[in-house]
């Protein structure tokens, strides 16, 4: 009978590369999910924390879904609702209420660079973690 692998060994070895950067996303990504909740659990009088919030659920669950099998095209969907909703944010900070000194601006104007640090690194990257990248000679008969 053959020896079988630890059940956590098991989804180690699922996660996409790098590993250590896969996790921090993923918790990233739970961490949205709680946020979204957070700011639906008040009544919105103008709705906007309620776009917000339903968008954070959304980029938090499709961020979940996708970044730790390395399904990119799932996680991108997720960083665009992520992206709208900070836009949404820094709208309401902006607009609705005066902001507390630089700091609302500051932190909105962070995650959306965070959020687009990631759309970059990861929108090179074929839909299929299993396939080759484009551009990649792995798979092609050479040792690159």
């Amino acid at each position: 009978m053959p020896k079988r692998k630890p059940i956590f060994r098991g989804i180690w070895d699922m996660l996409a590369e790098p590993k250590s950067v896969t996790i921090m996303m993923t918790m990233a990504y739970a961490a949205l999910i709680m946020l979204g909740f957070w700011s639906v659990q008040d009544i919105s009088t103008t709705g906007l924390r309620d776009i917000m919030g339903g968008l954070l659920i959304a980029g938090g669950v499709c961020g979940l879904i996708g970044c730790p099998w390395g399904q990119w095209w799932i996680e991108r969907a997720g960083l665009v609702a992520t992206a709208a909703a900070f836009a949404v944010h820094l709208s309401i900070v902006m607009a609705v209420t005066p902001p507390d000194g630089p700091w609302d601006v500051a932190s909105a104007v962070g995650v959306e660079l965070l959020v687009v640090t990631r759309w970059i690194r990861i929108r090179a990257l074929p839909a299929d973690p299993r396939r080759p990248r484009s551009g990649s000679t792995r798979g092609r008969g050479t040792n690159a």
